[in-house]
């Protein structure tokens, strides 16, 4: 239980304290340049405190209360950068149009692209992370300039916005009009703020064009460092995830060629995982493109697979059960090793590993338990279960039941409704039993979504066809062909239009 542990003892001293420790150093040093006292040491103990303590309380509040918000340590690492970047290009910016604009540099501060971090954090994270380091960051800013409510306020609620506006993003223009809005709504705030607090009305026109100005500013900016922080952190974004999904990746391409079957088996789990996903609220982008590359391990031996086999052969036959269930348990490790060396993300390389969890290869456990000599040596069911772990997330969850039904109902011989859902209900009951979906949120009525779902799409792929009659010679159903009596002569008046022997030789 070291989640809980370190949740009752907020206080030791970790990796994330580390890094908030050195984090506070740097926001205290970058702010403190522009205290009036900055030779007064003492000043800038108090400030770099302050911060300390306000950044850990802001944090371990939110890691306890706030379920979605999970961090790791690079996550953190990559969030208290970015505030620490942002603040550093409010302490440039500010002085630079102190120097050279004067009397207009309150006015021209709103010119500063600050909504870049919410939408940035937004798409890399979740909105709880802009939640928290957005309170952070306006605090930083707020101090710099002279612990101004308004500035904290604008900086806030406008990193807010954006990251609202940018919401799951699957296409470019979402950030490009999330920076519009945000800017829009922005400039209204500011106007109120500025007569709230009696601002000459001259400035009104200066901050609002400002402000709109940094607004598309702050979109093209996000849409140039997106993929930098991408390559750089190793994040798969859902702009990335979409490319991913291309089918026209290296990857799956080659397992169109080398593995069909599997490609075919990725493609319906793609599709069986997005709708369930849909149907509960979870990540139906991340799911999909998971399930496109969850069996890319099987690259390295695809004819080891029955989905892949073009002959009658067993592949297996001439192997030992241990010896088998070693290949196909390796092609979980294959995969994650392929999903690094083609940068697929850290959320797709986990879903890769998570997706069979610590389940049992039954078929070969049988087996050896079938050749199994007592005397001589005892099967262990260790030896026949992947190494997991369990799905950790909603998303992996839901791979692995469509994994597991997609597998089952290749299977099925005629696919009726009631069939094909009871298949289903009996491949999650199965899952569920075995405790497989311990560590992810799922709840039963998420898994009673994700069996309608499942149904769905497979009602949808095994739907019965009208039976054409066939065009038989002799008596046969299409009007379109006479039929031949006895004598060889047409009953009808035309003549006869078989497409019999249409490529032989002529009688």
């Amino acid at each position: 239980m070291p989640g809980k542990k370190e949740k009752i003892q907020p206080l030791l001293i970790n990796n994330k304290h580390a890094i908030i420790l050195l984090f506070c150093l740097i926001l205290a040093t970058i702010i403190h340049v522009k205290i009036p006292y900055a030779i007064d040491g003492y000043r800038f103990l108090f400030l770099f405190f302050i911060l300390f303590a306000s950044t850990v309380i802001i944090y371990h509040f939110a890691d306890k209360n706030i379920r979605k918000f999970v961090l790791s340590d690079k996550d953190l690492f990559f969030c208290l950068l970015l505030t620490a970047a942002a603040t550093f290009i409010v302490r440039i910016s500010t002085v630079l149009l102190a120097q050279f604009t004067p009397e207009h540099a309150q006015d021209l501060f709103y010119l500063i692209p600050l909504f870049t971090f919410g939408m940035i954090m937004r798409v890399v994270l979740f909105s709880e992370a802009v939640l928290i380091f957005s309170t952070i960051l306006g605090a930083a800013v707020a101090f710099m300039l002279g612990n101004d409510l308004s500035v904290f306020l604008y900086v806030f609620l406008g990193n807010v916005l954006a990251a609202y506006f940018t919401g799951t993003c699957e296409k470019r223009t979402v950030i490009l009009k999330a920076g519009f809005y945000t800017a829009v709504i922005m400039a209204f705030l500011v106007v109120m703020l500025h007569s709230l607090l009696g601002y000459p009305i001259a400035s009104i026109p200066i901050r609002i064009g400002a402000i709109l100005f940094a607004g598309v500013g702050s979109s093209f900016i996000t849409l140039g460092l997106l993929p930098v922080v991408e390559h750089l952190f190793d994040y798969a974004t859902d702009i990335k995830l979409l490319e991913l999904a291309n089918l026209e990746h290296p990857l799956l391409g080659e397992m169109m060629i080398k593995a069909p079957g599997t490609y075919h088996h990725s493609i319906i789990v793609g599709n069986l995982s997005k709708a369930a996903a849909e149907s509960i609220g979870a990540h139906p982008i991340l799911t999909r493109v998971a399930a496109y590359y969850h069996d890319i391990g099987k690259l390295k031996m695809p004819h080891y697979y029955i989905e892949n086999r073009t002959t009658l052969e067993d592949a297996h036959g001439g192997l030992s059960p241990h010896m088998s269930a070693l290949i196909i348990l390796a092609h979980v490790k294959e995969g994650i090793d392929l999903a690094v060396r083609y940068r697929l993300g850290k959320q797709v390389q986990e879903m890769i590993k998570q997706h069979h969890g610590t389940t049992l290869v039954n078929r070969f456990y049988i087996r050896a338990k079938e050749q199994e000599d007592p005397q001589v040596y005892a099967v262990q069911e260790i030896d026949f279960r992947y190494m997991g772990p369990k799905p950790q997330t909603k998303e992996a969850g839901i791979l692995m039941l469509a994994d597991a039904v997609e597998a089952a109902s290749s299977n099925l011989e005629e696919p009726t409704p009631k069939r094909i859902e009871t298949l289903v209900r009996q491949v999650v009951e199965k899952i569920f039993a075995d405790g497989q979906l311990d560590d992810c949120e799922l709840t039963l009525k998420d898994l009673r979504a994700i069996q309608k779902s499942f149904t769905a799409i497979l009602l949808g792929i095994f739907h019965h066809r009208t039976e054409y009659p066939e065009r038989m010679e002799n008596g046969g159903f299409d009007k379109r062909f006479p039929r031949i009596v006895p004598s060889g002569q047409a009953t009808g008046a035309k003549g006869d239009r078989r497409l019999i022997n249409l490529f032989g030789p002529r009688e």
